[in-house]
């Protein structure tokens, strides 16, 4: 399984972990990168981490996976078509959450328990794959929920969402909905983690989908911007690691 190969070749460790570069195939046979980041004593279960952003903003870093790998998890983090030496094209969530479902169905056949991880553009993401397939539990951080909103909040992402959805909202509606978790209920637990003052994806996002999905949902807000101060960042990701291998959610642990 971790031999070199065209699609498979290991890179410098990670303090003591191993770290691979991969590309897996997709359901809709588009060719998509990703890396691996193995836990030196595994718990049996599997993190897929979904990066936010898009092409080469946001891009996800190997150190960013090291956490989970301590915790325990086999960590899976794809680059999304058409990034980094992967064909196809990004649209921002419609055919390109193949490349999560297709990461999904493998590190479900490597380990007993997959969660998603995502953030921002990634959150969006993960609560898609959380419709499409049984994930264990989801963790949309700062994620997107309404992709009209989105349209409506940011004025510099005006022009990219025009070029992946082929219009506005008012024009291209269903193209916009089909982006949206907000429309689409998750087969399992879902943890929201938001800013109070987050300018680049509003609250709303996420009291929105609480509200919707109620039984399956929680939301824990806290006073910050869209990025956290990094100790507190460290914190709730502690936690949230915390959470997908217990089920329990401690806020006050330290």
């Amino acid at each position: 399984m971790y031999l070199a190969n065209a699609d498979w070749f290991e890179l410098p460790r990670q303090g003591p972990f191993r770290t691979f570069r991969m590309f897996y195939t997709t359901a809709d046979g588009e060719r998509v990168g990703a890396y691996i980041v193995l836990p030196q004593v595994a718990n049996g279960q599997g993190i897929l981490y979904l990066r936010g952003g898009t092409r080469s903003i946001g891009m996800v870093r190997p150190t960013r996976l090291l956490a989970f790998a301590q915790a325990g998890f086999f960590v899976m983090a794809p680059f999304y078509r058409g990034n980094l030496g992967g064909t196809g094209k990004e649209d921002f969530g419609h055919h390109d959450i193949e490349d999560a479902c297709s990461a999904f169905d493998w590190l479900q056949q490597r380990v007993s328990h997959v969660h998603a991880f995502g953030f921002s553009r990634g959150g969006q993401m993960a609560l898609l794959l959380a419709h499409h397939r049984p994930v264990a539990r989801t963790v949309s951080w700062a994620g997107v929920t309404e992709l009209t909103w989105t349209y409506e909040e940011q004025k510099t992402m005006q022009k990219m969402l025009r070029r992946y959805t082929g219009g506005t909202p008012d024009t291209v509606p269903d193209e916009y909905a089909v982006r949206s978790p907000l429309h689409v209920e998750p087969q399992g637990e879902v943890l929201l983690i938001h800013g109070a003052y987050d300018e680049n994806v509003r609250l709303r996002h996420a009291t929105a989908y609480a509200a919707r999905y109620s039984e399956k949902t929680m939301l824990q807000t806290y006073a910050y911007a869209h990025q956290f101060p990094i100790h507190d960042k460290l914190r709730v990701t502690r936690n949230v690691l915390n959470w997908f291998e217990t089920g329990i959610w401690n806020p006050d642990e330290r």
